[in-house]
């Protein structure tokens, strides 16, 4: 039997969220590991992987026996690295929600104050 081929995102992650896929025989149970550890087992030839901290990652798909105790064969191993937004970006989303913040208490302020002088009603 032919090993299943997996696919794993080509750029690192920032969101820790990405989708792995692989292929293989139709109709076939898999295996998807992560780093040793078990993360799906069923017919579907792909899933979704959240949650994730800054890191790498190691995932690989095997097809599974038809009792499902048993992994026949598996996939070359494949790696995602889950890095941090930049500094920059972090920074910029900062700035900009200081901004909207900052101006909606101004917009507030102003508005309270127009009201109690009668100006609004």
């Amino acid at each position: 039997m032919n090993p299943p081929t997996i696919q794993c995102p080509e750029d690192p992650s920032n969101t820790g969220a990405y989708r792995i896929s692989w292929k293989g025989p139709d109709g076939a149970a898999y295996r998807l590991e992560e780093n040793g550890t078990i993360l799906y087992q069923g017919p579907h030839q792909a899933s979704t992987v959240t949650g994730r901290e800054a890191g790498v990652y190691d995932y690989r798909v095997g097809v599974m026996n038809g009792t499902g105790q048993e992994v026949l064969s598996w996939s070359q191993p494949c790696r995602v690295e889950v890095s941090p937004p930049s500094l920059v970006l972090a920074l910029t989303l900062f700035s900009l929600g200081l901004v909207v913040f900052l101006s909606t208490l101004i917009l507030i302020v102003r508005g309270h104050k127009k009201h109690r002088r009668g100006e609004l009603q």
